[in-house]
């Protein structure tokens, strides 16, 4: 990773963190709105931001890493790899004390992409909501840290 790749990067995740942000406020707000398909809407936003967050984290991968097989359990693999320092290659971009949430995140959005008589429930949503919102108040920090610790490691 060179300084014009980083500043790209962090570009970039600056605008996933936005899509991300904008799509937990949305969430946050369907759930707790009442009228016919809320639950849906706010069940699409969530998925929304968990993609935009797993963008994020291919960006980093394909940066640092440059290839990553995309099978299997790829979605579950990128979490867990995006939580590991890699000396020499990059610092992890995840706290590992966050992956159970991100898990509940990933899950969701699998099971709305993949469950076709699926019953949402209003609790869960608004627990999800607010590991979304949490995600987004965290991508910023997470981002400014990882930056810090990459130029420290290349010595810049």
């Amino acid at each position: 990773m060179d300084v014009a790749g980083l500043a790209v990067l962090l570009k970039e995740l600056e605008a996933d963190a936005a899509v991300v942000r904008d799509a937990a406020a949305k969430a946050a707000q369907r759930v707790e709105q009442q009228y016919p398909g809320h639950l849906e809407a706010a069940a699409y936003e969530l998925g929304r931001l968990y993609s935009a967050f797993e963008r994020s984290l291919e960006r980093i991968s394909d940066d640092f890493e440059n290839q990553f097989e995309r099978r299997g359990d790829y979605h579950a693999k990128l979490l867990q790899r995006l939580s590991l320092d890699l000396p020499g290659i990059r610092p992890a971009f995840i706290p590992p004390e966050r992956l159970p949430a991100l898990r509940e995140l990933k899950g969701f959005r699998h099971l709305t992409r993949h469950a076709y008589d699926v019953v949402l429930r209003e609790d869960r949503l608004r627990d999800l909501a607010r590991l979304g919102v949490q995600l987004a108040d965290d991508l910023p920090g997470w981002s400014a840290e990882f930056a810090t610790r990459v130029r420290r490691e290349q010595g810049w």
